[in-house]
């Protein structure tokens, strides 16, 4: 159940009777969303599932998300740990920009547990402007630690394990970041600031786009345009056919894709360069 080099599957605690059909690749494994995401994995466990679980509880998102300095639930380590989960994940706060205090907080907190990740979420500054500070307190803690990054301008990867995220999961992996996670749908691919708009690919029963590997994006079923997919739930039809598929089979599709890219970097002699060379490639499609 080693998370060395995994890319992760992230979805909601209600997918639990769909999630292993996401997470069936080599390399691969789930992370449930939600304050039952501890007894998801419990599920999944017993219906003899034996990939990499975690349990994101997502406190920092949404309108209600707490701040940074909030108390960590001894009861949620304990949750995860009688569930069968791989590591523990903080039920961290909301670290917003220059919220040194939520950092530390985060850091201080989750050192009193062994084998925990603390989760940071944090605002877009942080990996940007702030990088080189956001490294310095990570490293000098000696935590391990797993980013969820605020939706805000592109930047350059960080070699951390990220949750909640689209396609920078193999921009982190490809900068030596120890595992990522993808998010299922829309609202698991992003942090959203406060207040927000839902936005992109949404339909009734869930979120509804498709990805794209020549464009490196998630375009909304409605959207897809010429050109067919080779993957083994597309069979080398057109990607069009998705906007009539449903929610699993539109989620198999963009798991199998990011897999055969996430295969081609673990292939990769050097990594940083393959994501480069594929970033600029996709620009030009």
């Amino acid at each position: 159940m080693d998370l060395h080099e995994r890319l992760l599957v992230q979805v909601s605690a209600r997918d639990v009777y769909d999630a292993v059909a996401l997470a069936g690749h080599p390399g691969s494994g789930l992370v449930f969303t939600g304050q039952a995401g501890h007894d998801a994995v419990r599920m999944v466990r017993r219906r003899g599932y034996d990939g990499p679980l975690l349990a994101d509880r997502r406190r920092y998102a949404g309108s209600a998300r707490v701040r940074g300095t909030a108390r960590l639930s001894p009861d949620w380590i304990a949750d995860q740990v009688e569930s069968g989960a791989t590591a523990p994940l903080t039920d961290s706060g909301y670290i917003g920009k220059g919220d040194h205090e939520a950092l530390h907080t985060i850091l201080e907190q989750a050192a009193q547990w062994e084998d925990v990740i603390a989760v940071l979420p944090v605002h877009a500054r942080w990996v940007a402007e702030d990088r080189t500070s956001l490294m310095r307190t990570v490293t000098d803690y000696g935590a391990s630690v797993a980013l969820v990054v605020e939706d805000g301008p592109p930047y350059r990867p960080l070699p951390f394990p990220l949750l909640s995220a689209g396609i920078e999961c193999l921009g982190a992996l490809a900068h030596g970041a120890a595992w990522a996670a993808v998010g299922v749908r829309e609202v698991l691919r992003h942090l959203y600031p406060e207040p927000h708009e839902a936005r992109g690919g949404w339909r009734r029963g869930g979120a509804r786009s498709a990805f794209v590997p020549e464009r490196l994006e998630f375009v909304p079923v409605e959207r897809l345009g010429e050109g067919t997919c080779g993957c083994s739930t597309c069979h080398g039809r057109p990607l069009r056919r998705l906007a009539e598929a449903g929610e699993l089979e539109v989620n198999t599709h963009n798991a199998t894709t990011l897999h055969r890219l996430h295969n081609r970097l673990l292939r990769s002699t050097h990594r940083e360069r393959w994501w480069r060379e594929l970033t600029e490639s996709a620009l030009t499609a």
